[in-house]
This record gives C-alpha cells, sequence and structure tokens, in this order.
C-alpha cells in the first residue's frame, strides 16, 4: 500500500518541470521562495516538449495565438497521448488563473510566436486542496534570475 502512495507521488518526476523539459519555450524572469515568473514562447508551427506546471498560476497573454493543447499520462514512466483540442487565441493582455496543470504540450497553430507570462505560486492556495495527482510544487532545478 505505501509503494502504491510513494508511486503515485512519482508519476511525473521533476524532469517533466517546463524549464527542465522544455527550455526552449519556458525561460525563467524572476525566481524566490515564493513565486516562479516563465515568459512562454513557442513559434509558430512548433510544439513544445511534453512538461507539466506543478503550482497555481496566473497567466498574462502578450501575443496569443490559436493552439492546439496535448494532455498526456505517464505509461510505463512514458509519456502517451490521452487528449487532444484545438483552442482559439486569447484576447491580447488577457490574463488567467490556473491549477497545477498535469503532463502537456502546447502546438502554435497562429502565424506569429505565442507569447505569454506565466507567474507560478509556490505556497499553496489557502483553502484549495493540491491536486494528488501532482508532486509538491517545487521547481529546483537550478534555475537562475535572468534580467
Amino acid at each position: 500500500m505505501i509503494f502504491l502512495f510513494l508511486l503515485a507521488i512519482q508519476a511525473a518526476p521533476a524532469s517533466f518541470d517546463a524549464v527542465a523539459a522544455a527550455p526552449d519555450s519556458h525561460r525563467v524572469l524572476l525566481e524566490d521562495d515564493k513565486i516562479r515568473v516563465l515568459r512562454v514562447e513557442v513559434a509558430p508551427g512548433a510544439t513544445e516538449p511534453v512538461h507539466d506546471h506543478r503550482c497555481s498560476s496566473v497567466m498574462y497573454f502578450q501575443q496569443p495565438q490559436p493552439i492546439t493543447y496535448i494532455a498526456y499520462k505517464l505509461v510505463d514512466g512514458k509519456p502517451v497521448e490521452t487528449e487532444r483540442f484545438d483552442a482559439p487565441a486569447f484576447d491580447t493582455s488577457q490574463m488567467v488563473r490556473g491549477e497545477p496543470e498535469g503532463l502537456h504540450a502546447v502546438k502554435n497553430r497562429g502565424s506569429a510566436p505565442f507569447i505569454a507570462v506565466r507567474m507560478e505560486f509556490k505556497s499553496p492556495v489557502v483553502g484549495k486542496a493540491r491536486s494528488s495527482t501532482l508532486p509538491q510544487c517545487t521547481s529546483d532545478n537550478g534555475s537562475r534570475n535572468e534580467r
């Protein structure tokens, strides 16, 4: 029973952290013990590598584009696609709040780079239960602040 619990916690290893797994599309702008701010950029026609976001966040769409969102789950330690859907572009300067996000990738279907800024909150949100499918919200991946 304890083994199954530990296996569930390790379902998505730290190597799927957005900065570690998809460094070409996720750049750390600022990080401290409470927040991590990422610049997210996906070139037109590109699909970013599979990754996750383990913290609640707010996302600001600087240059939104239509995307294809692709969800995954781990099977024998490897990501397997479970769902895919097309989404229209958000409005420029629109902001959305999000809960921790499991394994996924985004394909930019637009004609310009998809650009957003994502602020991840490392502290748990008061009154909200943490997703049981994601490990603890951390980003101990050696990232540093960039200016």
